[in-house]
């Protein structure tokens, strides 16, 4: 009975030594079907035989930016464009705007797919004067440009779409406008045409608190109200929508006073300017203000401060009369 007992105990590592004996008689990609990218030459940074959709960011990142960008002191994630990994190096590169343009100011974004010409990243590293001299990139090795064989890895890229890690082609965003700051001043100092004005309003709080309300002397017939509005996609002066109005609670402006913006653009300076009249407007009362604007991309205005904001941004945007 004790040898049937051993002989049952070794029966599972005889069958196991017969299965790896017949499997390795078996070649290895035995059933497997073909893959397309063994011919692929991963030492080679050209394009050649690269399928279109398959030249995303994970293969530039892998062959430039990983290798000659993120290196520390460089773009190693402490100021963009991030190249530590393919995901940062997509998210701020492809219609990531830019800091540093320029003396002409000719670009927007520093990659815009199918555009070499327009995109920043390209400019950077053939031009070898983008602001000052030997300012070309990568800076590692001043005044020396990419391999051409690198060079012309990201303008295939580029030029396919600047595709992200999934072969996908990103779409322009089309944010909602953003509402900048403002600023409230005497109406006597409009001379000429939005100088910058002499007796500002807005800088005049109550209890010199900077979110309080500012003060609006009593004796004032009016001030005037300028705002800066910018966005992604619409002209700064091409807004459908320029609208301020004006209520005693911070969070009901159902019927709130309305006055329109007026386009004004002087000396680099881009507002929208609205003439706020103060006859018919409460003394010693808060008076909050919200600003309206709608580039024609979305159905809703945007709205600056907003309802859910903290109360602060709403006194910041308010004044009294005294």
């Amino acid at each position: 009975m004790k040898i049937t007992k051993v002989n049952l105990l070794l029966l599972p590592v005889v069958m196991l030594s017969v299965l790896l004996a017949i499997h390795s008689c078996k070649k290895p990609n035995d059933n497997l079907p073909p893959n397309p990218y063994d011919d692929i030459d991963r030492d080679d940074t050209t394009t050649y035989g690269i399928p279109l959709d398959s030249l995303t960011v994970t293969y530039v990142h892998t062959k430039v930016f990983e290798t000659r960008c993120a290196l520390p002191g460089c773009h190693d994630g402490n100021f963009e464009p991030d190249f530590r990994t393919p995901q940062s190096s997509f998210s701020t590169l492809v219609y990531a705007s830019i800091i540093k343009n320029n003396t002409a100011a000719s670009f927007k974004y520093r990659v815009i797919p199918f555009d070499t010409t327009n995109s920043v990243l390209y400019e950077r590293i053939t031009n070898c004067c983008f602001i000052t001299q030997n300012d070309r990139m990568p800076q590692d090795d001043i005044g020396v440009a990419l391999p051409d064989s690198s060079i012309n890895l990201i303008a295939s890229w580029i030029m396919r779409g600047a595709r992200d890690m999934f072969g996908n082609v990103a779409k322009l965003p089309n944010k909602e406008p953003t509402i900048n700051y403002f600023v409230a001043f005497d109406t006597l100092s409009l001379i000429p045409p939005f100088a910058f004005p002499t007796l500002r309003y807005d800088t005049v709080r109550m209890d010199a608190v900077y979110y309080n309300p500012f003060i609006v002397p009593l004796n004032k017939s009016a001030f005037y109200f300028a705002v800066n509005v910018t966005d992604d996609s619409t002209a700064d002066g091409s807004m459908l929508v320029n609208k301020l109005i004006i209520s005693t609670n911070a969070d009901n402006f159902s019927s709130a006073s309305q006055y329109t913006g007026t386009y004004v653009s002087y000396g680099g300076l881009s507002v929208w300017l609205a003439t706020v009249p103060l006859n018919s407007l409460p003394a010693s009362d808060t008076l909050y203000m919200r600003y309206y604007v709608n580039d024609g991309d979305h159905a809703a205005n945007t709205e600056f401060p907003r309802t859910e904001m903290i109360f602060p941004y709403k006194t910041f945007w308010s004044f009294i009369r005294q």
